[in-house]
């Protein structure tokens, strides 16, 4: 059997026509969840970017989260395990981090593609960064400064040229996956990863699925890059009005219906080669975002449903459909796609095969869901929340005090902790039981139970960071001068 994983990165549960959404436009991911699996439960655990995917590459926790670092070279990823047992492995993205800064995500495949264009690619150095032809000054922005950082002219300047839609990087990816699947239709041992930038910032999108969305009189689709700059903390600014944030929210709308058209190309191509009959296509979100949730828009810690919650689809030769609550992390993609393929499942893991849940009709090995961030001195969120516990009804972000942790359902922004203070005192148990379990150090623990008085103790906070001698994530500061 083949097997494809596609991630897509930013992607809200929430946002897809399949999972109840009734505004946004997903033809094609619609028509896929139609023929598959769809979980209601499934949650990001490390978070954002690379501690998604070194979960899903290595099958385990972080203690308790894995840090945004390099793979290790001594990991046995989920690609060599495949390839070992007699797969023919292949990464194809759009997604810059992988191979970007010395990431490293590339060396457990036996080939890799790298499609430019998206945030963060560093991909050209020339004396004008001309802007793209969506691209145009709006006075509902003109309260942002006129200058773009580093990082958005070098986009500017990956994008140069950039005059049809299949010259964007979302087009170009899944354009080339297409070309994958007529090139390997008459295999049988193929695994192909497919990791999707968007609909990641810059909620940069042709102006013809803007127009989906803002149908403001006179409006012609294109977009402010100001509104990209500084990420979340430019599009929050609290100074913009009601229309300049409904345009800011219709541009993330806009990008995951631009994505969703990219993707029915591949969706097509995989139907008129034959490959549904002996292929599986796991589809995923790795996070999502806020859109206007709080006042907020972007990523950020605490962590909660909106960035979360996430997608999951699971299509599978036999043809057999359904929708779970079993709870999933991305470690359970190790033990889920190992047997699929029939390569055997590493010893030191500790992953569950969400699919056999399924079918079962089991609620699976998970109670609850762990999530959190671990880039960077990431401790100063303690005040606001450490790691979120979810369940299968809600979530709580959790405190050192049981009294100061905020508990809300899904698809609300109420905190309904004083009306459930036993629900309140089980999940912080809970939560506090896994913390450990994923191999927290005691030292950090006892503190937490103590209620965290006083600063961080000395003790080892985040498995392996911040890394290689000399690493260090690679941002702005690394394009001055260019």
């Amino acid at each position: 059997m083949n097997i494809i994983l596609l991630i897509i990165d930013t992607m809200r549960y929430d946002y897809i026509g399949a999972n109840g959404n009734d505004w946004i436009e997903t033809p094609n991911l619609d028509r896929l969840s139609s023929q598959s699996w769809c979980f209601d439960r499934a949650f990001a655990a490390s978070f954002p970017t690379i501690p998604y995917r070194t979960d899903v590459m290595t099958g385990k926790y972080g203690s308790p989260f894995h840090a945004w670092k390099p793979l290790p070279f001594n990991t046995n990823a989920l690609p060599s395990v495949l390839g070992e047992a007699g797969y023919a492995t292949q990464l194809l993205h759009d997604t810059p981090h992988l191979v970007n800064g010395g990431h490293a995500f590339d060396y457990p495949f036996h080939t890799w593609t790298f499609i430019r264009g998206a945030e963060v690619d560093r991909s050209w150095i020339n004396d004008e960064a001309k802007w793209p032809s969506n691209w145009a000054k709006d006075p509902l922005f003109d309260l942002l400064e006129d200058e773009l950082p580093t990082p958005l002219i070098q986009y500017a300047r990956t994008n140069r040229g950039r005059d049809n839609l299949d010259d964007w990087n979302c087009a170009k990816l899944f354009n080339t996956a297409a070309e994958f699947l007529r090139d390997n239709k008459n295999r049988e041992n193929f695994f192909l990863w497919i990791d999707c930038f968007d609909p990641h910032e810059p909620w940069d999108v042709p102006p013809e699925f803007m127009l989906k969305y803002d149908k403001t009189p006179g409006y012609d689709g294109r977009l402010d890059p100001r509104t990209f700059k500084g990420g979340a903390q430019a599009r929050s600014n609290p100074n913009f009005s009601d229309e300049a944030k409904a345009r800011i929210k219709a541009s993330y709308a806009a990008k995951v219906t631009w994505m969703d058209h990219c993707f029915g190309r591949f969706l097509e191509a995989f139907e008129s080669t034959g490959l549904a009959k002996n292929t599986a296509i796991i589809v995923a979100g790795d996070h999502g975002t806020n859109v206007g949730e709080r006042g907020k828009i972007g990523k950020g810690a605490p962590v909660r449903e909106q960035e979360i919650h996430i997608p999951l689809f699971i299509k599978t030769p036999e043809g057999d459909t359904g929708r779970s609550s079993a709870i999933f992390q991305p470690q359970d993609f190790f033990a889920t796609i190992a047997n699929l393929s029939g390569a055997p499942i590493p010893d030191n893991i500790e992953s569950y095969d969400i699919l056999n849940a399924a079918r079962n009709n089991s609620m699976g090995n998970r109670e609850i869901a762990l999530s959190g961030i671990a880039r960077g001195k990431m401790m100063r969120h303690l005040q606001r929340g450490y790691f979120t516990v979810f369940d299968r009804e809600g979530y709580l972000e959790w405190h050192p005090n049981p009294e100061d942790s905020i508990l809300t359902p899904y698809g609300s922004l109420d905190n309904i902790a004083s009306e459930n203070p036993d629900r309140v005192q089980d999940l912080h148990a809970s939560g506090l039981a896994e913390l450990a379990h994923r191999n927290a150090d005691p030292i950090f623990i006892d503190w937490l139970k103590n209620g965290a008085p006083g600063n961080v103790p000395e003790c080892k906070l985040f498995d392996g960071y911040p890394g290689p001698e000399g690493f260090e994530m690679y941002s702005s500061n690394i394009y001055k001068g260019t």
